[in-house]
């Protein structure tokens, strides 16, 4: 119009007749009139056309046709008398349905300014299956047709971007119809936006870098936790693994990034490819939460519906390659949520048994809150910003760190438990070689010295000690490094605090700290152990360890101490008992030197040392003089109370070097290793004196006075035995009775030791 208006003022400067000038106006009313037709019938064409807003969702001015049938074409679509059956979008209900209908959404747009403009149209929905851009002009004019879709090779893509980009080109103050044609195979979703180039550009490069930041968090965690499970062998640490594998895979399928990078040329993969990452998402995580908490072992019943859940899924893989992608979408859909079900479950049937439990629960929680804005902001229910928009990504990047905190909680755990392990296999192997070597010891306070040095090695502790129950009261039997002090009375550990406890309680206990211990104890005491030794419920002594050090001991290495301080006790009784029947098979029961026997046994063993030794060896021969008339004038219980008082004296006069055995009845026999026949006949002498000089006191009468008589023989190099030598020694015990008895005689030999 504008340059019409010139052109005619141009015109009016030349001189025209009068016919000329009422033609030239008839022309330009009549241009006037076309011109004020055309933008009336553009107005009436476009009634809901929108001015090029960029930056700016544009799902508020999109309309939508549902063809069930997919029958129509963009010829049909494009005829005016279609305009009343489109719907505004936002009110139609179809958005977030998934159907195998042909969507046509109408969008017109209106250049406003006078000048060109340029401008990119994103439709950042990647799932969708087929889109076809038909564009027009104001006349309803056919412009042009661009084809895409992840049906297509990505490389068919007018832009190769993630997202579905249009380039638009607009005259100045031109507008555009705009038709799209869209199949989908998953949820419709139609998130458009008007794009100046730089503004695009910029903010692709904030948001590369975000989802750089994302998916670089998500690699880095799974190799840390690739690196946990080979070092430990773990399941739930592969388990996680590929959970974060499949999760991260499955956001890139949604962001249009896998399309782009890992699958470009094979679309029939990508159409299945977001139901089947969902549900091997699903998997890891069923097996993730099944390992990591001990399911089974807390609530076996929600570990057999666990079970069952993580078959059905694994049968459901294969059977996805027969179905169709958008039943494959709803199926992933549905187990998605009954996976969410299961989880709560799990949460609740284990009830906080187990500290994974706050870990896991608040991991979940944190990525369902995340899940939920996203959905809630895909509605417009809350406002449509960047913490809406990504909170899907925030949400899984916390919730794989919380789940990897749980991890590391649990990688801890195990390493203080195989710490454990290690330190109690250390202590059941050391108590066991003690163990073993007690067994071999019949000599109790052998037997106590080795316990304790093993315990306080064992334990850490480098003082302690151990007292033993006796008839008097409890006794010191061992110690190590600083010992008790003076100040422990023992035979009053009724009476002390610190022992009355242990008395009663007979179990192991452990003290940290100066305070409550024993006396006698150093009192920078920082450690102390008090282990009681029984033997069937019966206690029979005690075991206290100190140290300056702190020392920590588990329950479990208290039971094992506990146990230990068992065996020892039966060691303890076993010596004893060994003792006692050694005793008995060794020594006389009335006078408790050696009986006949053992004695013989000994006496040829010193035989065979003087002969290697080249060294003298005598014997002499006792025996008590008028044994029968005491017994007939005093009884046979004073009888016994001599030969018990003629044993003691004996034994007490043979010291040290003497041997002494009961030959039998009122007879004994000394032998003297290293003695010769001169010193054996004055020590022979000694003792007859010593027990005529003396009496015996009886109970009913006041004493009794006795003598002995002994025979001295010396071994020889003709002494062919221990019996030759015992019967030289009686042939002069029988000279000594013989000359009137309370005498000593010595067998005379042809030769003797040097």
């Amino acid at each position: 119009m504008k340059d019409i208006i010139k052109a005619l003022s141009e015109a009016s400067k030349i001189r025209i007749s009068r016919t000329g000038r009422l033609a030239i106006g008839l022309i330009v009313l009549l241009l006037l009139f076309c011109s004020q037709m055309a933008e009336s019938a553009r107005l009436e064409v476009s009634p809901d056309t929108v001015s090029l807003r960029t930056n700016t969702d544009l799902q508020d001015d999109l309309k939508i046709y549902e063809d069930k049938d997919s029958r129509l074409t963009i010829e049909d679509v494009a005829n005016p008398e279609m305009d009343s059956l489109f719907v505004p979008y936002k009110t139609s209900g179809l958005g977030g349905s998934i159907k195998g209908s042909t969507y046509w959404v109408k969008l017109n747009l209106y250049n406003t300014s006078s000048k060109a403009r340029e401008l990119l149209l994103e439709l950042s929905k990647p799932q969708l299956s087929r889109v076809t851009l038909y564009q027009f002009d104001d006349e309803r004019q056919f412009l042009r047709q661009t084809r895409s879709g992840r049906s297509l090779p990505f490389n068919e893509r007018a832009i190769d971007h993630r997202n579905f980009i249009f380039n638009l080109s607009f005259p100045a103050e031109s507008g555009q119809r705009l038709y799209f044609q869209i199949q989908t195979d998953s949820y419709l979703q139609l998130p458009i936006k008007l794009w100046e180039t730089r503004s695009f550009l910029e903010r692709e490069l904030h948001e590369n870098l975000l989802f750089g930041i994302y998916y670089g968090i998500m690699f880095v965690m799974a190799i840390y936790n690739s690196f946990l499970y080979v070092s430990i062998r773990d399941r739930a640490y592969l388990y996680y693994v590929l959970f974060i594998v499949s999760f991260a895979v499955m956001q890139a399928v949604w962001d249009g990034y896998a399309y782009q990078y890992l699958w470009p040329g094979h679309p029939a993969w990508e159409l299945k490819s977001n139901p089947i990452f969902i549900v091997l998402t699903c998997l890891f995580a069923c097996l993730f939460s099944q390992s990591f908490l001990s399911v089974p072992k807390h609530s076996p019943r929600m570990g057999r519906i666990l079970s069952v859940f993580i078959a059905g899924l694994v049968l459901t893989l294969p059977l996805m390659t027969f179905m169709t992608p958008s039943a494959c979408t709803k199926l992933a859909v549905y187990l998605a949520s009954a996976s969410i079900l299961l989880c709560v479950f799990t949460i609740a049937s284990l009830r906080f048994r187990i500290r994974s439990v706050l870990f896991y629960m608040l991991a979940w929680m944190v990525l369902l809150a995340s899940s939920l804005l996203n959905i809630m902001a895909a509605y417009k229910l809350v406002p449509l910003n960047f913490l809406s928009v990504y909170s899907m990504r925030f949400g899984s990047v916390a919730e794989t760190i919380l789940l990897s905190l749980a991890l590391a909680d649990r990688f801890s755990r195990i390493r203080q438990e195989k710490l454990l392990e290690e330190k109690q296999g250390t202590l059941l192997k050391n108590l066991h070689d003690t163990t073993k070597k007690l067994t071999s010891t019949y000599d109790v306070d052998k037997l106590l010295h080795y316990t304790l040095d093993c315990l306080s090695k064992i334990t850490g502790c480098e003082s302690g000690f151990i007292l033993l129950r006796t008839e008097e009261g409890y006794g010191l039997k061992a110690s190590v490094g600083a010992g008790p002090g003076d100040e422990l009375r023992y035979r009053e550990l009724e009476t002390e605090p610190f022992f009355q406890s242990l008395l009663q309680k007979k179990r192991v206990a452990v003290h940290e700290g100066s305070s409550d211990i024993p006396y006698g104890v150093d009192p920078g005491t920082a450690t102390c152990i008090e282990i009681p030794i029984l033997y069937h419920d019966r206690l029979l002594g005690l075991v206290v360890l100190y140290s300056c050090f702190p020392r920590t001991f588990t329950e479990s290495e208290r039971d094992i101490l506990c146990d230990f301080a068992g065996q020892v006790g039966i060691s303890i009784e076993n010596a004893r008992l060994f003792s006692e029947i050694n005793r008995m098979a060794t020594t006389d029961g009335l006078t408790g030197v050696y009986n006949r026997t053992y004695f013989l046994k000994l006496a040829n063993r010193q035989l065979s040392q003087s002969w290697s030794m080249d060294k003298p060896l005598s014997l002499i021969m006792v025996d008590i003089d008028y044994f029968k008339s005491i017994n007939d004038r005093c009884g046979h219980l004073a009888g016994d109370k001599v030969i018990q008082e003629t044993a003691r004296r004996l034994t007490e006069l043979a010291q040290p070097r003497g041997i002494i055995g009961r030959f039998g009845g009122e007879e004994f026999m000394i032998l003297l290793p290293g003695i010769a026949a001169d010193r054996a006949y004055r020590l022979a002498e000694v003792m007859r004196k010593s027990i005529s000089a003396s009496s015996v006191p009886l109970e009913h009468s006041d004493s009794i006075r006795y003598t002995i008589s002994l025979g001295v023989a010396e071994a020889s190099p003709d002494t062919s035995g221990i019996t030759m030598l015992i019967d030289q020694a009686d042939q002069a015990l029988y000279k000594a009775k013989k000359n009137g008895r309370n005498c000593v005689k010595e067998f005379e030999t042809t030769g003797h030791f040097a």
